[in-house]
């Protein structure tokens, strides 16, 4: 077995310092990778008899229960094909014949439970490839030794004495095939589904963990015939809620820290001490041209610096637990009552009409049951696919909880990050870290805490304000909310479980952290040297217009989302629903109740058009919105209102009464926001015209990050395989080398701005961090520091955004697209740029609800 020394070895130095807990952070990793898989293996071969099956002790682990007999499967299923059996499935034997059956089932089924921990049921055909990568590698190395065992194992000798991770063995190790001609031919994705399908089902049957379901049966209409989800089993609740009680949880692949994250110098080599399975990169998923721009630009040593340095102080940024939320949270979660978005218990299942037997035939009953079996049917289906979701939703829920109860007790947990395609930050751990919902960063405090100061109070009352949902009035009159309701948070600080005020609040579980530390902050008297923990968080307006307003100095968007000073915060949203309204009342007046578009007018007058009906379509219009989702979300919310019981008028005209509610909509959408639709414009319209000249885009951002868009069509033809028993024909969708021109031009507008919040946030770390500040709760939208530091976390953010828009960064993207396109002389002309407006950004220097 490989030793803790050895396999840190490269870090000596921080052994000297705290030796301890790093010791402990290289444990916790050897736990998350397949680096203990040997050691892990070799006991659970001692424990299984391949003709008798697999039982194991009450104190396994769930993986560690579902190995043995999904490996005995897996050799009764490849012997079988082999004693005669030809179709489908002999192309998943073929694969793994000369494998270990217990290493095959170790890795099928540590990655179908690792994805079934995820909040939404997986598809079939991409759990399937994910499970049979992770046994192609495997299979490599079978093969290598195969073809010269003592090459392979001096390798593997050489390798293990230096102390190598399991991922730095598999690169040595793939090297060495190529470099010793050791010969092998890469798994096709049509052989990768079979097999990935076939140990989805052998681990299905033999578990009882997992169903396999056709998608539109679960109640998507929408739905490909041919797509399948695996949804969790009734009994994989029980036994997980059974595994639960006992102590054991299933957790993610990767989890929080004990130790601050190696810093970042480079594309690789940051966060974790070892290289795990999968090493982290410094951009998930980068394309191979991306990561060669990035090479060269991190290479100028001003870019690194701001980049990483930025990116580098998130992560350094010490958390713990706030252990009393969890105490109420999982108390409360133990009622299945849905309390404060908790996942609720399963729904009951209908009763069958009474009077109809089980087993008749439906053909011979009257049309009045055929109509009432029916419908139970209908209402039936209904409630079980609510509760196949419920069961995910509590899996997720539980794992949570099982994350925070083993932390709750460490000094500090560090969260290492990386950047996604466009340089937004994220947390590498799954389930719980600072940027999840509310719930989650309830959950998690500063493990630092600072004293309040001078205007920590005031900024620790106004957060509490904005968690209950008093964000809509100035910060005088959150406070005063705040001073009118202390009892009340007083109370509910005192015992949460007796006053359930608290779960009233826009975010209860944030609001209920509030509580707490409120109340201890009374109970120190009101002296500005308690020492808060709370993150103070600072959240934009609607971001993305921010962000497209200050790009074309649009005075008009700009005033609706807070770019300029106002006495109390600006609603676009509400913005939108008065212009609509006035529309409404203008076509009621002009045309009258004789006409079709008047009657439709009063109607919707009637019903009253708010920020509810307003909000989806102007909140997703910076990320691509177009009429098209306009119109889905306003029949949504029409809807809505009318379950809650409003009764329209419209009759059959319903549907097209909400097409006309919707095109009013889109166009005072457009009214508010005219330069967000016009830069959107340009961008897609550019886009275009460089994809179809087959080429991507890239361009460097303010941070000094490399963006990269390149999507490419996917050419699909159908296979032959078997589901469940049933041949079916799923279609499976290839890359080809062909750039997508419609994806480009959708995609750019999300993926730009996307691009220049990233870059705000980063610069706003980096410099704060040069001012001594070393706690960071970020999010793209929101900024999070200590009530002490929160006033210069608020000046900070303004300058670094008006300073970038100084810049002028859609003239830069334009320019660099320019130089970019000149490989290709028959492109067509750009566009010229939207003109811009009369906004003086200096403006949002004095704008207090910016980010509020």
């Amino acid at each position: 077995m490989t030793s803790i020394s050895s396999l840190s070895n490269t870090k000596e130095d921080a052994l000297t310092q705290h030796d301890h807990l790093l010791q402990r952070q290289i444990e916790l990793e050897i736990e998350m990778s397949g680096l203990g898989r040997d050691r892990y293996l070799s006991r659970v071969r001692k424990n299984v008899d391949k003709e008798r099956g697999y039982e194991t002790d009450t104190g396994r682990t769930i993986l560690e229960s579902v190995v043995g007999p999904v490996a005995a499967s897996i050799t009764k299923f490849v012997d079988e094909v082999y004693s005669g059996r030809p179709g489908p499935r002999a192309v998943a034997a073929k694969l793994i014949k000369d494998m270990d059956h217990s290493v095959v089932s170790y890795l099928a089924c540590r990655a179908i439970l690792g994805r079934m921990m995820k909040p939404r049921a997986p598809v079939l055909l991409t759990l399937a490839v994910a499970v049979a990568r992770a046994v192609e590698l495997e299979a490599r190395f079978t093969e290598f030794r195969k073809q010269d065992k003592d090459r392979f194992d001096y390798e593997l000798r050489k390798l293990s004495d230096d102390g190598a991770t399991e991922q730095h063995k598999a690169v040595v190790l793939t090297f060495a095939m190529g470099k010793h001609n050791i010969a092998w031919d890469r798994w096709s994705r049509t052989q990768m589904i079979h097999l990935g399908i076939r140990l989805v089902e052998l681990f299905a049957e033999n578990t009882g963990l997992i169903m396999i379901q056709q998608a539109h049966e679960g109640g998507d209409k929408n739905a490909p015939k041919d797509q399948y989800l695996v949804h969790l089993s009734e009994r994989a609740m029980a036994w997980i809620d059974q595994s639960i009680r006992g102590g054991q949880h299933l957790y993610p692949d990767f989890l929080p820290m004990l130790v601050p994250p190696k810093d970042w110098t480079g594309l690789s080599g940051g966060g974790y001490y070892t290289d795990l399975d999968r090493p982290l990169k410094l951009v998930r998923r980068a394309s191979k041209k991306q990561f060669e721009l990035l090479k060269r630009k991190l290479a100028e040593t001003q870019h690194r610096g701001v980049l990483l340095r930025g990116l580098n102080a998130i992560q350094r940024t010490p958390w713990q637990i706030n252990q009393r939320v969890l105490d109420v949270m999982t108390v409360m979660a133990k009622t299945n009552e849905g309390i404060a978005g908790l996942v609720p218990g399963d729904s009951p299942k209908p009763d069958r009409p009474i009077g109809i037997p089980e087993d008749v035939d439906p053909k011979t009953l009257p049309p009045h049951q055929q109509k009432q079996l029916q419908e139970w049917k209908w209402a039936a289906r209904d409630v079980y696919t609510e509760n196949l979701q419920l069961r995910q939703d509590r899996l997720h829920q539980e794992t949570l909880f099982g994350l925070a109860q083993r932390f709750r007790d460490e000094r500090a947990i560090y969260f290492p990050h990386n950047l996604d395609f466009r340089g937004r930050a994220y947390p590498v751990p799954l389930v719980m870290h600072p940027q999840a919902g509310d719930p989650v960063k309830a959950l998690l405090r500063f493990a630092e805490g600072k004293p309040l100061g001078a205007d920590g109070a005031r900024w620790l009352a106004i957060h509490g304000a904005n968690t209950f949902g008093v964000d809509k009035v100035s910060f005088d009159e959150r406070v005063k909310w705040v001073d009118e309701n202390h009892t009340r948070i007083i109370s509910c600080a005192r015992d949460p479980f007796e006053d359930r005020w608290w779960t009233e609040a826009d975010k209860p579980w944030c609001f209920l952290a509030f509580c707490f530390e409120y109340r201890d902050y009374i109970n120190g008297l009101g002296r500005t040297d308690f020492v808060s923990h709370l993150p103070i968080a600072l959240d934009g307006s609607c971001n993305g217009l921010q962000h497209f307003s200050a790009m074309l100095l649009d005075a008009v968007g700009g005033r609706a989302v807070n770019l300029i000073p106002a006495k109390k915060p600006q609603d676009i949203y509400q913005v939108v629903a008065d212009r609509v309204m006035e529309q409404l009342r203008a076509i009621l007046s002009t045309e009258g109740m004789n006409a079709e578009r008047g009657r439709w007018a009063y109607e919707w007058l009637t019903m009253g058009i708010d920020r509810k009906v307003t909000k989806r379509p102007v909140m997703v219009l910076p990320y691509g919105g177009t009429p098209r989702s306009c119109l889905k979300y306003v029949d949504e919310a029409v809807k809505a209102k009318i379950a809650g019981g409003y009764k329209h008028n419209l009759g059959d005209d319903l549907k097209k009464a909400i097409g006309f509610l919707s095109s009013i909509i889109w166009d005072s959408i457009g009214d508010v926001v005219i330069a967000a639709r016009e830069a959107m414009g340009w961008l897609q319209k550019t886009a275009r015209t460089i994809a179809k000249v087959n080429l991507p885009m890239h361009w460097e951002t303010p941070s000094g990050f490399v963006a990269y868009q390149g999507y490419v069509n996917f050419k699909s033809r159908q296979i032959e395989t078997k589901i469940a028993g049933k041949l079916v024909k799923p279609r499976v969708y290839e890359e080809t080398d062909l750039i997508d021109v419609s994806k480009q031009a959708t995609s750019i507008s999300p993926n730009f701005v996307h691009s220049m919040d990233a870059s705000a946030m980063i610069l706003t770390v980096d410099e704060l961090a040069a001012k001594g500040l070393t706690d960071f709760a970020m999010i793209h939208d929101s900024y999070g520091t200590h009530a002490c530091n929160t006033t210069l976390l608020a000046s900070t953010l303004r300058k670094v955004f008006v300073e970038m828009y100084q810049g002028d960064p859609l003239t830069k993207l334009r320019d660099q697209l320019v130089l970019q396109s000149l490989v290709a002389p028959d492109i067509g002309a750009f566009e010229e740029l939207p003109s811009k407006g009369d906004l003086d950004l200096s403006q949002v220097t004095k704008s207090d609800f910016f980010f509020a």
